[in-house]
C-alpha cells in the first residue's frame, strides 16, 4: 500500500484522512452520543459497536504508517465483546438453574 502513497500521494491521503473521520464518528456515536441517548430515552441505545474498530484498523493499514493500526484498541467494543458474551451466558445458566431449582 505504500506504493499507492508514491504515486497518488494526494489521493491516498484524502481516502486515509476520511476513513480516519468516519471512525471517529462512529466512534463519539458509539461512546458519547449512544450513553446520552439512553439516558434521554431511558432505554438502552447501542450506537455501532465495533465499526469504528474496522475504520480505525483500514485508516492504518492504507496509512505509511503500520503502527498507527493500533488506534483500532481505542474502541474497545471488540475485545470487550467475549467478555459479554460469557458474562451472558454464565447468567443465563445461573437463572436457568435457579428456576429449575425453584419447579422443584
Amino acid at each position: 500500500m505504500s506504493s499507492l502513497y508514491e504515486h497518488y500521494p494526494i489521493a491516498m491521503w484524502i481516502i486515509n484522512g476520511v476513513f480516519w473521520a468516519i471512525g471517529l464518528l462512529c466512534w463519539i456515536a458509539t461512546y458519547i452520543g449512544a450513553p446520552l441517548e439512553s439516558r434521554k430515552r431511558g432505554y438502552h441505545v447501542s450506537g455501532v459497536p465495533g465499526v469504528p474498530f474496522v475504520f480505525f484498523l483500514l485508516a492504518g493499514f492504507f496509512s505509511p504508517n503500520k503502527w498507527l493500526m493500533l488506534i483500532a484498541l481505542l474502541d474497545f467494543s471488540l475485545t470487550y465483546l467475549p467478555v459479554f458474551l460469557l458474562k451472558e451466558h454464565l447468567k443465563k445458566g445461573k437463572s436457568e438453574r435457579e428456576s429449575n431449582e425453584i419447579k422443584r
